[in-house]
């Protein structure tokens, strides 16, 4: 046997599985961006797509005059060439894939740069730390407790809400923020970070791996029935879901227990399959959505108690929205009513 066939027979046996395949592909108006072996999209009907984008390079170079550069998994690459840039993308898919497993998310501390990312592992999520402890657990809200507990323990930030999340969006590999972050009024511990995504009806936002099963061994509850609400939203998504929902000509009216006993009117819409949904500015935006307008009204009363706002959660009312009043008045619907002259 020739030394190369030894040497190719030893790499094709030795377990490591192949190199994920990145093909360059050209675009609509000549732009170009790399195909990967990575199916994307809500059920995998999808490829994974990172773009590429290419500028002129603003120090004189005799060769280098366009740098070519995209990001992969929050890293931004770059290269003199397409080709060259493929080979970093190569490397850097690497680092981040061990076992050709990609990160579900990211927890950073800003103030010191330092990150970690989550991966899912026989069902289980896990985030390595070198030299550290073994940070495990089934869901991320648990992995989110440890991961938090442990940077204040280790002096990366000082408070728990100073940890930040990123997502790995499937369709191009970028790092982005949560669309949104899922959470039950009625269960502090449900933790459940989403990314945008397409499917074959359009766009789309699901809840990532394992976290969609968070709450399978959930037992019934007294009280409310059901209590999540999409908390963090991302403006620019809402906006875009905005325009597919439709004013019901009805409000929310709670009255509030500030100084100025404010008084907090929302617009309710109603979504394409037929929910209530309501949205609210608190720190982010956040949005609530049920079934028919009493779960609404009674979700949003124990969102609103929560938060310190109302003093009960009944509190809140449901009203037709006001008349609009007409900016101007039309002169056809102007009459004139002479009074009867006098008969002499």
């Amino acid at each position: 046997m020739s030394l190369w066939s030894r040497a190719k027979r030893v790499v094709a046996d030795d377990g490591r599985p192949p190199p994920i395949p990145i093909d360059l592909e050209r675009g609509p108006g000549g732009t170009y961006s790399f195909r990967l072996g990575v199916r994307a999209g809500f059920g995998g009907q999808e490829t994974a797509r990172i773009p590429i984008e290419v500028r002129l390079n603003p120090e004189p170079h005799p060769i280098l005059k366009e740098i070519h550069s995209c990001e992969v998994g929050g890293r931004r690459l770059e290269a003199a060439n397409v080709y060259a840039l493929r080979a970093k993308v190569a490397a850097q898919l690497e680092a981040i894939a061990p076992g050709r497993s990609l990160p579900l998310c990211y927890f950073r501390a800003p103030a010191m740069d330092y990150e970690l990312p989550v991966y899912e592992d026989g069902g289980r999520l896990h985030a390595p730390v070198i030299g550290g402890p073994r940070l495990r657990a089934a869901d991320l809200a648990g992995i989110r407790r440890h991961v938090c507990r442990y940077l204040v323990n280790a002096g990366y930030v000082r408070e728990p809400d100073e940890v930040i999340v990123g997502v790995l969006r499937p369709r191009d590999l970028r790092r982005v923020p949560p669309a949104a972050v899922f959470r039950d009024l009625a269960d502090r511990d449900v933790w459940l970070p989403s990314v945008d995504g397409v499917s074959p009806e359009g766009p789309v936002i699901g809840v990532l791996g394992q976290a969609a099963r968070l709450r399978a061994d959930e037992r019934p509850r007294a009280g409310m029935g059901g209590a999540l609400y999409a908390s963090d939203v991302r403006p620019e998504l809402w906006q875009a879901a905005l325009a597919t929902t439709t004013d019901t000509g009805r409000r929310l009216v709670a009255y509030l227990t500030d100084e100025d006993s404010s008084t907090l009117e929302l617009e309710i819409r109603r979504a394409a399959f037929g929910e209530v949904v309501v949205a609210l500015e608190d720190r982010g935006v956040n949005v609530l959505l049920a079934r028919d307008e009493a779960d609404l009204a009674e979700l949003a009363g124990h969102y609103l108690a929560a938060a310190g706002f109302l003093r009960f959660a009944s509190e809140v009312e449901l009203h037709d929205a006001p008349a609009e009043r007409a900016e101007r008045l039309d002169v056809d619907a102007i009459a004139s009513h002479p009074e009867p002259e006098e008969v002499r």
